[in-house]
C-alpha cells in the first residue's frame, strides 16, 4: 500500500436550497473548498413541471427559461450573501429539477465532484423529513461521499469518530476519511459490542461479552494496522462498549467534541441496521456533529 496522500477532490458540490440553516454547510464547504483549493459547485434543484416554484422565493412562476433565470438568480443572491467571503474560491453556480437525489447525482457526474456537502434546511420545500428521505435515497445510490454539516465552522476538522463493525465497508469509510481529512490529530475506532442473549444467565453473560471485547480489541488493532501510513501521526483510540450503535457514537462524540464522525452505510450486523429507515433519519435530526456518510462501492444498487 503507498504511503502517498491521496489527491483531494477537484471540485466540490453543494447541495443547499439557500435558506438560513444551510448557511454552516456552505461556510464548510468553503473552507473545504479552500483548504483544497477546488472549485465550488453549489447545487440547488427545481420541482418539476407544472408545479415549478423556485425554492426560497426566487422563482414564482413557471417559465420557458426558469432553469437560466433561477440559476442567474441564485448566482446573484449567493455572491451578494457571501460578498468577500468566497473571495479567492473558483464558484459555479448549477440548477437540476425534478427528483433531488437523482438531480444532485447527475450535476455531481457533470461537474467532476469528488465530495457533496448538504446540511439540515428548515424551508418547506427542504423541511427535515424530506431532506431525510434525500440522505437516506443518496446514502443508498451516490458513490461520492456525503458529508452533512451541523456545525459552525471553526477549523479543519481535527477529531474523527468511525463507527466501525471491522468489515471491509467500514474500513472503506475509514479509508476515505483519512483521504479527505487526514491526518487528524486524534481519531476514534468507535465498536458497539452485540448484547448476549438474555434467555442466558447473568455468569454467562458477563463470560460471554469479555470474550466479545477482547475479540473486538483484536479486530481493532487489525483494523488499525490495515490503514494508510499516513493515520501513523495521529492519536488512535478505540471505544468499545454494548449497546445501540447509534447511541454510542451520539453519546462519545458529546463527550469528546468530536469534528467529524464518519459511517459506513453498509456492513454486516447492527451497524448496517444503522443507516437503515427511521434510525437513520434519527440519526441525522440528532447527531449535533458533522457526519460524513460513505457507502461502500460493492453494494450500490442502480439508481431508480
Amino acid at each position: 500500500m503507498s504511503n502517498s496522500r491521496p489527491a483531494p477532490p477537484r471540485a466540490i458540490l453543494l447541495a443547499t436550497d439557500l435558506g438560513a440553516r444551510c448557511d454552516r454547510a456552505l461556510s464548510r464547504a468553503l473552507q473545504l473548498a479552500r483548504q483544497w483549493n477546488a472549485r465550488l459547485v453549489v447545487a440547488t434543484v427545481l420541482p418539476p413541471a407544472p408545479a415549478q416554484q423556485m425554492i426560497a422565493g426566487v422563482l414564482d412562476a413557471p417559465d420557458p427559461l426558469a432553469r437560466e433565470h433561477a440559476r442567474q438568480a441564485v448566482e446573484w443572491r449567493l455572491r451578494r450573501d457571501l460578498g468577500a467571503e468566497a473571495d479567492g474560491v473558483a464558484l459555479e453556480v448549477r440548477v437540476g429539477e425534478g427528483h433531488v437525489g437523482r438531480a444532485v447525482l447527475e450535476l455531481a457526474a457533470e461537474t467532476g465532484c469528488g465530495l457533496v456537502v448538504t446540511g439540515i434546511a428548515s424551508d418547506p420545500v427542504f423541511e427535515l423529513p424530506a431532506l431525510g428521505s434525500t440522505v437516506l435515497w443518496l446514502t443508498r445510490h451516490c458513490p461520492l461521499p456525503l458529508l452533512v454539516v451541523h456545525r459552525r465552522v471553526r477549523a479543519p476538522y481535527r477529531n474523527l469518530a468511525v463507527a466501525t463493525d471491522f468489515s471491509e465497508s467500514a474500513h472503506h469509510a475509514t479509508r476515505q476519511a483519512l483521504a479527505l481529512f487526514g491526518p487528524p490529530l486524534r481519531l476514534t475506532l468507535v465498536h458497539a459490542l452485540e448484547s448476549p442473549g438474555s434467555a442466558l444467565l447473568a455468569g454467562d453473560r458477563d463470560a460471554l461479552q469479555a470474550q466479545a471485547r477482547l475479540r473486538a480489541n483484536e479486530q481493532a488493532r487489525d483494523f488499525q494496522a490495515g490503514l494508510p501510513a499516513l493515520v501513523a501521526p495521529c492519536q488512535v483510540q478505540a471505544v468499545i462498549e454494548p449497546g445501540d450503535p447509534a447511541r454510542l457514537l451520539r453519546q462519545h462524540a458529546e463527550a469528546e467534541d468530536v469534528d467529524l464522525a464518519v459511517v459506513g452505510t453498509h456492513g454486516r450486523g447492527a451497524l448496517f441496521e444503522l443507516l437503515i429507515g427511521s434510525i437513520a433519519r434519527r440519526l441525522v435530526a440528532t447527531l449535533e456533529t458533522d457526519t460524513l456518510l460513505v457507502r461502500d462501492p460493492r453494494s450500490l444498487p442502480p439508481a431508480s
